[in-house]
Parts: structure tokens; sequence; C-alpha cells
């Protein structure tokens, strides 16, 4: 958002038919607490954001992300008590800016590393949707690890309260070859979609014709080799 704000929104408006507001990895190294990578009530401030900047909602799609993301927990953070929140390891250096091997992401279409499988099964298993935040999510006690994926049913529940909500004019996903080979994410979102088209009217685009350019004049200007 630096260089999208009041100010030069409106410019930037002008040139384009709408935004696609990346609201995902919207927790990443550089946090230093849990928090949902694709929640509703981050998602839900980031596209107020764009709204208080003027950008009409008919202009703004908002994404949904067709992938797992994992970090690691302080095993002292309190996330015991609260998972949502709590203190993780050190995930970049401050210095250099690199990936400390903390956390990671993977597409439903990629093999689970071997290190985290039994702990991505219990995450499947046991994860929990936070009513507060609005995201799936688990902690794994032993591992140390904070699980945090948008389900099906997370899609279903986040599509109403922000697209429709909001009035928005689409979606889309990061990304869709990412969904395979069930593509269970995708559905969820493409039955959403159809049934918001029902009730809600498309959006009118008008065209504008481009503008009639004046036939070029002969030119006897030599050009060749001149770059």
């Amino acid at each position: 958002m630096i260089a999208f704000t009041k100010q030069t929104l409106p410019d930037i408006s002008r040139s384009l038919n709408f935004f696609n507001v990346m609201t995902y990895d919207l927790m990443n190294r550089r946090d230093n607490v849990t928090k949902h990578h694709s929640g509703v009530e981050l998602s839900l401030d980031s596209i107020n954001a764009y709204l208080e900047a003027g950008v009409p909602p008919q202009g703004i799609n908002l994404g949904f992300a067709f992938y797992v993301k994992w970090f690691r927990t302080d095993p002292n953070g309190g996330c015991d008590k609260n998972p949502i929140g709590c203190k993780t390891v050190l995930m970049e250096d401050p210095r250099t800016g690199a990936d400390l091997g903390q956390c990671g992401a993977f597409a439903w279409n990629d093999r689970v590393p071997r290190e985290l499988a039994f702990s991505f099964r219990l995450a499947q298993r046991d994860g929990k949707y936070d009513e507060v935040g609005g995201g799936f999510y688990y902690w794994d006690s032993e591992e140390n690890i904070f699980w945090t994926w948008d389900t099906p049913e997370a899609i279903a529940r986040k599509f109403p309260l922000i697209v429709r909500q909001k009035d928005l004019g689409g979606v889309f996903a990061w990304g869709l070859g990412e969904d395979g080979p069930e593509f269970n994410h995708l559905k969820a979102l493409t039955e959403e979609v159809k049934d918001y088209k029902r009730v809600h009217p498309d959006q009118v685009v008008v065209e504008v014709p481009e503008p009639e350019l004046p036939e070029p004049e002969d030119d006897l200007h030599d050009y060749k080799d001149e770059l």
C-alpha cells in the first residue's frame, strides 16, 4: 500500500479495470507472532484500506490462497494458552534478510515434506476454525508448529463475509494449478461465485472507443544502424 494512497489511487484507477488484492501471505517470516495468513479479519482490513483510499468496491477482487503455510513457534511463547498471537522463533535474519528455514509453504499438488508429514496429518485431523479471526489453523504442541490455511468450508464462510458484504467485483486465487489433483478449494470458490452471480448483476462495462490516429507522414530520415 506504499504507493496506493488516497492521493495517488484516483490517478492509478483511471488506468486499471480492477485491483487484485492479495489477501493471503498475511503472515510471513518477518512476523514474530502467529496469525492467519488468509483470515477474514486481516483480509477485511486489506479490503477496507483500498475502499477508504477511494477504490470502488466493484473494482476490487478478493484473493484466495490454494496452499498451506507453517511456522515454527517459540516453545516458551505462550502458544499452549492461545495459539493465535503467540510468539514464533526468529524466522528471518535481521541483518541479511535470509530465510532461516523456520517456516514454509506447499501447495495441495505438492508432496508434503517428509519431516512435516506427520504434523500436517494431525493438522488436517484436529485443525479448527477461529471464529474471531476467521481462519482455519492448528498448533502442534509436540513439534511447535503453527499451521494456517483455508479449507473449502473456510472459503464458504469467508466469501459472504467479505465479497457479499462489501459488494466486491470478483475473486481470484493463487494459484489454480496448486489445488490439484482434487481441486476442492476451486470447487468451493466456484460454487460461491455462481451463487453470488445469481443475485448480483454483472458489472456494466462502458466501452471506450480507441482514438483515431493521424496517418503517418512520409519519413525521409534514414534510421539504419542508429541503434
